[in-house]
């Protein structure tokens, strides 16, 4: 019988990664509703039907980061002597991904765009000053080993940017991103098949 819980058989982690930007339309019906850090529009349920969210591409790899700092807790414990005592605290957390997959929002990071590119559009290069695009990013995990759907959808609110720019050389293109990640009460981790089915 084949294995298929996934407390019990190897994995093979994927990731698919969608992502929208703040100011973007959040629906049709309503065109002054407006995507931002309060509102998160309707997700989008494959690559054929992606709703208002832009896939960034065939993820090739993925991993969250945590950036820490320590600090050290002095005081007296129960037997009445000084301890002192150290703790990790988390200061920043991000996403990064890589593809071979390249959209016009990864031109957009590099060349340190204003605005969205626009078809025949122009503007200026490397006129902005953070090199980054604030929005919504859609994280999808799967099983890659044995097909299944997903394994658990997360939400996080933040800013776009590329770890590396994209570079111009004799093998296919490869745009490394990083999300930075805010604090958001929007932002959510939904399982989907992490767990056994009941029984």
């Amino acid at each position: 019988m084949p294995i298929t819980d996934n407390t019990k058989a190897e994995m093979i982690l994927g990731a698919r990664v969608w992502f929208i930007r703040a100011g973007a339309p959040a629906d049709d019906l309503e065109p002054a509703n407006k995507v931002g850090a309060d509102k998160i529009p309707e997700l989008p349920e494959s690559y054929e039907t992606p709703g208002k969210w832009t896939c960034l591409g065939k993820i090739r790899t993925a991993k969250p980061q945590t950036d820490y700092k320590t600090a050290d807790v002095e005081g007296v414990d129960d037997t009445g002597a000084y301890k002192v005592t150290e703790i990790k605290l988390a200061t920043k957390r991000k996403l990064q991904f890589s593809t071979n997959d390249i959209t016009k929002e990864a031109f957009e990071l590099t060349f340190g765009l204003l605005k969205e590119i626009a078809s025949g559009g122009e503007q200026a290069v490397f006129a902005s000053g953070n090199d980054t695009i604030e929005g919504w990013l859609l994280l999808e995990l799967t099983d890659a080993y044995r097909t299944v759907t997903g394994l658990a959808r997360i939400t996080l609110w933040g800013k776009l940017s590329m770890q590396n720019p994209l570079e111009a050389k004799s093998d296919p293109a490869l745009a490394e991103y990083n999300f930075d990640v805010a604090p958001n009460a929007l932002a959510k981790f939904t399982e989907a098949a992490l767990l056994p089915d009941a029984e």
